[in-house]
C-alpha cells in the first residue's frame, strides 16, 4: 500500500526529524550510539535508535504525570525508573503524539524555566559504563 512517498521510502524516523527541522532544536548524533538525536540547547532530548522508535526525555515527573493515559494508547512505553518514554513509530498518527510529547520535554527542559537542571537520565539504549579494575602494583626485584 503506497502512502503517497517517493520510490525511496524514508522511516517513519526520517520523517520525524524533518517534521521538527523549524523547531529550536538541533539534530546531532546520539551519545548512546547508534543513531541519531534531536538536542535542546546541547541536552539530547529525543533518540532514533531504530527506524520505528524514539525516545523522549520526559523528566520523572511529566513521565509520572502522564503513564497511566500514555501507557492506555498502546504507543508509549514508559519504565518507571526511568525519565524517558519510548514512542513507537509506525503512523502518520504517531508523528503527531511524538511532536507533542517533545513539546512537553522541550518544556520539562527548557533551561529558562530550570536554570539548576540535574543531569539527564541515560537513555535506555545507552551501554551500562564498564568500571575498570585498578591494576595490582607490580613490585619488582624484592
Amino acid at each position: 500500500m503506497s502512502r503517497g512517498r517517493s520510490h525511496y521510502s524514508a522511516s517513519y524516523a526520517d520523517l520525524a526529524i524533518d517534521r521538527f527541522r523549524h523547531w529550536p532544536l538541533q539534530a546531532c548524533r546520539a551519545d548512546c550510539r547508534p543513531g541519531r538525536a534531536l538536542a535542546l540547547d546541547g541536552l539530547q532530548i529525543v533518540h532514533f535508535h531504530q527506524a520505528d522508535l524514539a525516545e523522549v526525555l520526559l523528566t520523572r515527573r511529566v513521565g509520572c504525570r502522564l503513564t497511566a493515559t500514555l501507557a492506555g494508547s498502546g504507543r508509549v512505553d514508559i519504565r518507571q525508573d526511568a525519565d524517558w518514554a519510548e514512542v513507537h513509530l509506525d503512523t502518520d498518527g504517531d508523528l503527531f503524539l511524538l511532536e507533542s510529547l517533545v513539546s512537553l520535554a522541550i518544556q520539562a527542559n527548557d533551561p529558562a524555566h530550570r536554570p539548576h537542571r540535574r543531569a539527564a537520565a541515560d537513555c535506555p539504549h545507552a551501554k551500562p559504563k564498564l568500571r575498570r579494575r585498578p591494576r595490582a602494583a607490580v613490585v619488582r626485584g624484592a
